[in-house]
């Protein structure tokens, strides 16, 4: 997908780990065989741009979209059940101390190199191509520090106060020399979000949509905007900023004749902005989200076995999905169709998500949608709820019923249309990494089978590495580990 001069450059750019000396000598190799210095590279066009490319690659990393911030919010929550097939994800699914999120590391190392394009940004003299730069250095450094956040931090007004130790390390200055690496404390969670919606707030305004779903655009950056405001409970800005991205694209609501064939493109209709991967960028068997999800190599084949199928529905998503049905007592929710039954080629054939399946042209070989238009909708509709204006709010959650081929509800109100919405947020992100973000910014217990994880449990909270809190004095763990 990205320029090949984007290998040269970031294998050798010096992306310090920047809260740990560990590998220190290796990552600080200012020597590229390619004999360009990360200096040098960084004070031309083509060399930010490879800087930029950089940053999407990481984004492909298992650790972040190319598998755990996808698949791990659906173990750890009540949406997936894992199957052994492998012995992947079943630690994560038991909600054992430890299996959790991974993204610490390749997410400070794509911040640095957000945060080293920025530095460069007066080595660029064209106010058009210094604004996109800018945009989508800022898009990507705010995305970067909200799954953080996610993760490692209580999300705001629902923090367990005894437990509480802050934000995330907050790193705005590149580093390029062991003599500017810093040992920041955690930031707390209010700095943070202050600096998330400062880089939204630039993003949304410099970036346009003319490079399409694959990189940061506008419409992105307004849609991450109003996610971003929906977990820090500030809902007349996830409203606005949902209605914003809905208006601006390249994202579409898809119909009900339509729906089911968006999950079958190899570049979804409904998506702001996708990680996408090429042939060489194939993950493969063991931790793609193909093989995590399914055992199926075609759509109705059973006779041909994939990958392993490691994390299935659970039997609560799969009655919510079922909860409705016609007069012949057919189901009536089209999403159902987005699961089906595996093959025996790794055991006992099990109902999987098929949302991601090799669309890209080759088995384990899929674009993630990492924000969709349908979202926007439920995240409005939530919003709106707690804004009192619980008539706007029907609409939108009634616009994705009727697209799933359910019937409008027109007597909904209170607590009942709170439970629809999230209901139906469920059901329509389900597989896609919102499950146990959406239950812990809400404050609630993980009810699920066979453990539940009350909110106050300290395994709310991924562990930051170990080597991390060695290296550095002055960032505290949090509790429990």
């Amino acid at each position: 997908m990205f320029l090949t001069y984007k290998y040269q450059f970031t294998k050798w750019l010096p992306l310090v780990a920047l809260l740990s000396l560990s590998s220190c000598n290796d990552l600080l190799d200012l020597q590229p065989r390619q004999s360009i210095s990360s200096s040098t590279a960084l004070s031309t066009p083509e060399g930010i741009d490879a800087a930029l490319n950089g940053i999407y690659d990481r984004l492909q990393s298992p650790r972040l979209y190319g598998r755990d911030l996808i698949a791990i919010p659906e173990a750890l929550s009540d949406n997936g059940r894992a199957t052994n097939k492998s012995g992947r994800l079943n630690a994560e699914y038991l909600n054992q101390v430890g299996a959790h999120f991974a993204n610490w590391q390749v997410a400070y190392y794509a911040i640095n190199q957000a945060n080293l394009v920025l530095e460069a940004l007066p080595n660029i003299t064209d106010q058009a191509t210094r604004d996109r730069y800018e945009g989508e250095a800022k898009f990507l450094r705010a995305l970067l520090y909200f799954d953080l956040m996610r993760t490692y931090a209580y999300d705001p007004g629902v923090e367990v106060a005894e437990y509480n130790r802050g934000g995330v390390p907050l790193l705005v200055t590149g580093v390029l020399t062991p003599d500017q690496i810093q040992f920041p404390a955690r930031a707390s969670v209010a700095d943070v979000y202050k600096q998330i919606y400062e880089d939204l707030t630039v993003a949304s305004a410099k970036l346009t949509n003319t490079r399409g779903q694959f990189y940061a655009n506008k419409g992105a950056a307004l849609a991450l905007f109003s996610r971003v405001a929906l977990y820090n409970k500030d809902y007349a800005n996830s409203v606005k900023y949902a209605t914003e991205a809905l208006a601006a694209g390249p994202a579409r609501f898809l119909d009900r004749d339509s729906y089911l064939g968006g999950w079958r493109a190899n570049r979804h209709p409904e998506s702001f902005f996708e990680v996408t991967y090429t042939t060489p960028e194939n993950i493969g068997v063991n931790e793609s989200l193909q093989t995590t999800f399914t055992t199926l190599v075609a759509l109705g084949d059973r006779t041909r076995t994939g990958g392993f199928g490691d994390l299935v529905p659970s039997a609560s998503l799969l009655a919510a999905l079922d909860a409705e049905k016609g007069t012949n007592n057919q189901v009536l929710d089209i999403r159902r169709q987005l699961y089906e039954l595996g093959t025996t080629g790794r055991g006992t054939a099990e109902i999987e998500s098929t949302k991601f399946f090799g669309k890209n042209g080759a088995v384990n070989l899929d674009n993630v949608p990492v924000i969709r238009a349908s979202e926007m909708y439920l995240n409005r509709a939530e919003a709106n709820y707690f804004l009192g204006k619980e008539e706007e709010a029907l609409a939108d959650v009634n616009a994705i019923r009727t697209r799933a081929g359910l019937p409008a509800r027109t007597a909904l109100a209170g607590t009942d249309l709170l439970n629809e919405i999230l209901r139906q947020r469920r059901i329509e992100l389900a597989f896609e990494g919102h499950r146990w973000f959406d239950l812990k910014r809400r404050g609630v217990d993980i009810i699920k089978t066979p453990t539940t994880v009350p909110y106050i449990d300290f395994r709310v909270l991924a562990q930051i590495p170990v080597r991390e809190i060695t290296n550095n004095p002055n960032l505290r763990q949090n509790f429990g580990y």
